[in-house]
């Protein structure tokens, strides 16, 4: 084992927040992600007789111009039916649909089949949030990513964006709303299915369809907080006149792609040993509040659960503070080596520390790096790791 002694150095950095990493087996009509450095995390096929509640949940809330019910959400040969229906629920005229993730999800590739549905006068979107389905203003929610919101009056026209809120509850927390320009693709979505995508990377969300990219929006880390998403698959009536009585609104195959792994204290993959731990006031990496111990021995640990082997430049994130460790350790345990660091978090620029490059093998249940407050000179401070991917 080899023992480096380093100082702060703050890098430049593409993040992901971690995602718990579900295995799948690819169908033969995969899709590209963005590169060939991302590998499938997470897939459903919609291959059983009705939705998995195991992995998904109903949208049930009212909203615009008709109540969301869960029987309106349905399988038709292996794909995702949502029904649109003339009826009176909840003060409503008309009942839509829609399935939630029950999984949260980091920086990554989604994607989506989808066919626009030909009743006129309703909003399908495929989109991520945080929330559970029940509410589309619940508090918790920081990021809405809409890659696409299509109005079914213009089946040609595909609206996506970004809705930023405050994590706080009620429409009123909405704080900005950067937006695509409309993208007209030259075509009806309601004649075929269409592959929709979105790349959460560092700093910004590319928009996709059928593998051409189409917008770009900024969304920096320093600004913006980088909490975890659920997908939403949704159809709700919207717009008047609305009808009844045709084509549903399809979707078919979802697959989140990952190339980086990050983990996020409290988030899946970080684990606290020892005693002392709480709650930091201080906010790290993407706004998130950190953890911290002030007792010798206290120990957190990031073990991410790799969904793909390959080579990884590590990095760990420090928040630079008067009382912190002035001696921390860090390991790094890997397929290729074992290497100990010893970091100053009470001096220096706050920011990402480069602790190289290692191979990480797919499947790795030990933990990847393992931070110690062993010399006790100071209290142990856990934000963040990030792992890029670099073969």
């Amino acid at each position: 084992m080899k023992t480096i002694s380093i100082g702060p150095r703050q890098s430049y950095w593409a993040s992901a927040l971690a995602a718990a990493v579900i295995l799948a087996a690819t169908s033969a009509a995969k899709a590209n992600a963005p590169s060939s450095l991302y590998g499938l995390a997470w897939q459903e096929d919609f291959n059983g007789s009705s939705i998995d509640t195991t992995r998904w949940n109903f949208r049930t809330d009212v909203k615009a111009l008709s109540a969301q019910l869960a029987a309106n959400a349905t399988i038709d040969n292996n794909q995702l039916s949502l029904l649109m229906k003339q009826e009176s629920v909840s003060g409503k005229q008309y009942t839509g649909g829609g399935i939630v993730s029950k999984q949260q999800f980091g920086y990554g590739y989604f994607e989506v089949r989808a066919k626009t549905t030909s009743n006129h006068g309703w909003h399908n979107s495929f989109w991520m949030m945080a929330g559970d389905g029940s509410d589309t203003y619940a508090a918790g929610r920081y990021l809405e990513i809409d890659q696409s919101e299509i109005n079914t009056q213009s089946p040609s026209q595909v609206p996506s964006g970004l809705q930023i809120w405050n994590g706080q509850a009620g429409s009123g927390a909405n704080i900005g709303g950067p937006r695509c320009a409309t993208y007209s693709p030259g075509f009806s979505t309601a004649d075929a299915y269409h592959t929709y995508g979105a790349d959460w990377r560092e700093g910004a969300i590319d928009f996709y369809l059928d593998g051409v990219k189409y917008c770009t929006i900024a969304y920096p880390a320093d600004q913006y907080r980088q909490d975890p998403v659920n997908i939403w698959l949704t159809a709700l009536a919207y717009q008047a006149p609305v009808t009844v009585g045709g084509t549903p609104q399809y979707y078919d195959t979802v697959r989140f792609y990952k190339k980086d792994q990050y983990i996020m204290n409290g988030r899946y993959g970080y684990s606290e040993s020892g005693s002392g731990w709480a709650d930091s006031t201080l906010a790290g990496f993407g706004l998130m509040p950190q953890r911290y111990s002030c007792t010798a021995g206290a120990k957190a640990t990031f073990a991410p659960g790799f969904n793909q082997t390959g080579q990884y430049h590590v990095y760990i994130w420090k928040t630079v503070y008067s009382n912190a460790d002035t001696a921390a350790e860090v390991r790094v345990q890997s397929a290729s080596d074992n290497a100990t660091y010893t970091i100053n978090f009470a001096s220096g620029t706050s920011g990402w520390v480069d602790l190289g490059t290692h191979t990480f093998n797919a499947g790795q249940t030990d933990p990847a790096i393992g931070v110690t407050n062993i010399v006790h000179s100071g209290c142990q401070r856990a934000g963040a790791v990030k792992f890029i991917r670099v073969s």
